[in-house]
């Protein structure tokens, strides 16, 4: 490659609205075990005086702020444009990462993987909405060995040599999904996608039943919108709309297989939620309805 870098790593943050979880997980960040040296960016697009208060606790921190909200690809994208490491990870704001996060990615790295994601485990282990949000979002993510074998990553833990962003683009501009459809294109250009488990980040789920319903209607909307979009897996729902009032049953199938296989006590979690489970599963559904619904009036 011939280019040097002074900084090892940048570590990215996105920021909307986040001001009473945002600390934490910087704090969190400046925790790092590590012997080589890092940059903090932080891309806030709240319009309140987020970036302020960041700059006046954390004055290390390198603050980017927006004139209007940015989804969070569009975020990272900017935190990209003007990071100066080798690599770039990145996390969020409501995560709280390990003292080993950044030198297990590293160390993958530096085995000769280009893109590294880590474990996601519980933050809210003792709300029970809580759980439940986890076990929905992140059980593909739980894998307690390394493995080339995942179809995807999130942003809240991952990282990437900086080359892939030059070969590749960034990140799409969409308000979900966006590092999910990027890992996956990726994989179609012949990258691989490397789970390394000692990466660990602790994510602050969702502990209101409203909120999660929101948030899976949003995810079923955006899911049928990319899967016309990018030929992905799962695209017979969109062209076939009799099989959507199944998704419910598939869906919970596909979490309640991963878990079993990853984390026996979490598949116990999951059989006990799984009416209110369900009862989730059944709005993620109806979302994608709603997506599939943009497609064919041409608003997607």
């Amino acid at each position: 490659m011939g280019t040097s870098f002074d900084i090892e790593a940048s570590i990215i943050l996105p920021s909307y609205r986040q001001k009473a979880v945002i600390f934490d997980a910087l704090e969190s960040v400046y925790k790092q075990e590590i012997d080589c040296s890092f940059e903090v960016i932080v891309v806030e697009s709240s319009g309140d005086d987020t970036a302020e208060l960041v700059q006046q606790r954390f004055p290390q921190v390198r603050v980017i702020e927006l004139p209007q909200r940015a989804f969070p690809g569009t975020a990272r994208n900017a935190g990209i444009q003007t990071a100066k490491g080798r690599y770039l990870a990145f996390t969020d704001t409501d995560c709280i990462v390990d003292k080993k996060w950044l030198s297990s990615l590293l160390e993958a790295h530096r085995q000769g993987f280009r893109i590294v994601g880590g474990m996601v485990r519980n933050g809210t282990p003792h709300n029970l909405i809580g759980t439940l949000d986890y076990l929905l979002e992140f059980s593909d993510l739980i894998t307690p060995y390394p493995t080339k074998d995942k179809s995807h990553f999130g942003t809240c833990n991952v990282s990437f040599d900086r080359d892939v962003f030059d070969q590749h683009g960034l990140f799409a501009d969409q308000i979900k999904g966006s590092d999910s459809i990027y890992t996956r294109l990726l994989i179609s250009k012949g990258e691989k996608l490397f789970h390394q488990p000692s990466a660990i980040i602790w994510h602050r789920n969702r502990t209101r039943l409203r909120k999660i319903f929101r948030n899976q209607f949003e995810l079923g909307t955006g899911a049928a919108i990319n899967r016309y979009k990018y030929d992905l897996q799962g695209k017979a729902f969109v062209r076939y709309p009799i099989l959507i009032p199944l998704l419910p049953i598939v869906k919970y199938t596909a979490i309640a297989w991963r878990l079993l296989r990853n984390r026996f006590v979490e598949f116990i979690k999951f059989l006990l939620l799984s009416p209110l489970a369900l009862a989730v599963l059944v709005v993620y559904a109806a979302g994608f309805a709603k997506g599939r619904k943009a497609i064919v009036s041409g608003q997607a």
